[in-house]
């Protein structure tokens, strides 16, 4: 197995993120644990996530079991075949949070490579609030682009912890004001993101008077501060929950385009060079199937 295999692991999934590597933010139980993988996500790269447990491990196969076991959502593991290694204390780290995304690590002369269960940024799993307030498709559109959508809050447990990041990150707007949109909508009946019908689903947490259905009609939900669902026009500006989605690894124009922080133009920089990089790996491929062809044939000829 070699630093490009997926490695996979039961691992938990939920984590609150916010943004600014907030260090009191924490990984908990939630659910059950789901199978996942660990990806390469950057190399010679650091975390600026909090480190929960460290090792000497000697192997990758290593750290990653060591990090299994302390239920890691990431971990850096220094890479013994770039050379001279300085002096470490450990050659493994484990974080209780992966990185919002792969961009927002440091990346340089660091002897270690990061691997993360999200190395496209972060279904259940990774939270984000964003304070920039959005109107409702505008948000939809802002969760899409980082790779995931607004949050889903149909469950207990959900709202429960969604609310208590809506209330701690919105503790200095007026209480009336401390709500966010989130993954739920009105369209022929209440829809959540990800396309379940509300009506199919055991969970409701309607404010008093809510849903609001008289005219006009208010079809987008936000959830406030005191656990509860509001709808609300979708055409107000407000904060909103992203809900990150584990993805693969990067591909190689990708990881080109990685170091343009602009969203748009890091999408405009992946489109123009795509092709250039599918051609690459084309001929890549067509070079290891002649190098595989020919060593077939000189064994034969031995033979």
């Amino acid at each position: 197995m070699n630093n490009w295999t997926l490695l996979s692991i039961l691992i938990l999934v939920v984590c609150v993120k916010q943004m600014g590597c907030d260090q009191s933010s924490s990984c908990s139980r939630h659910l059950q644990r789901p199978e996942h993988e660990y990806h390469l996500t950057k190399e010679c790269a650091e975390s600026y996530m909090r480190i929960v447990a460290s090792s000497n491990a000697t192997k990758l196969e290593s750290c990653v079991q060591f990090a299994a076991t302390q239920n890691a959502f990431a971990f850096t593991y220094a890479n013994f075949t770039k050379g001279t290694m300085p002096m470490l204390s450990f050659t493994c780290n484990v974080f209780d949070c992966p990185e919002f995304h792969p961009f927002l690590l440091a990346a340089g002369e660091s002897v270690y490579d990061y691997y993360s269960m999200y190395s496209k940024p972060l279904r259940l799993g990774v939270f984000e609030m964003v304070m920039n307030p959005l109107n409702y498709s505008n948000a939809m559109v802002a969760c899409e682009d980082v790779g995931g959508h607004l949050a889903n809050v149909v469950s207990d447990s959900r709202t429960s912890f969604l609310a208590t990041l809506v209330s701690s990150d919105l503790k200095n707007n007026t209480p009336t004001n401390r709500k966010a949109f989130v993954g739920l909508f009105f369209e022929n009946g209440f829809v959540t993101i990800t396309g379940e019908p509300l009506s199919c689903l055991p969970f409701r947490a309607w404010a008093p008077g809510h849903p609001k259905t008289g005219s006009p009609r208010k079809d987008c939900v936000v959830l406030a501060a005191n656990r509860y669902w509001e709808t609300v026009d979708c055409s107000r500006k407000l904060p909103y929950i992203c809900e990150l989605v584990p993805d693969g690894p990067l591909s190689p124009v990708e990881r080109y385009c990685a170091p343009i922080n602009n969203i748009k133009r890091r999408k405009n920089c992946i489109l123009r060079n795509h092709n250039q990089f599918e051609q690459i790996e084309q001929t890549k491929q067509q070079c290891n199937g002649n190098i595989n062809t020919n060593k077939s044939e000189a064994i034969n000829d031995n033979n």
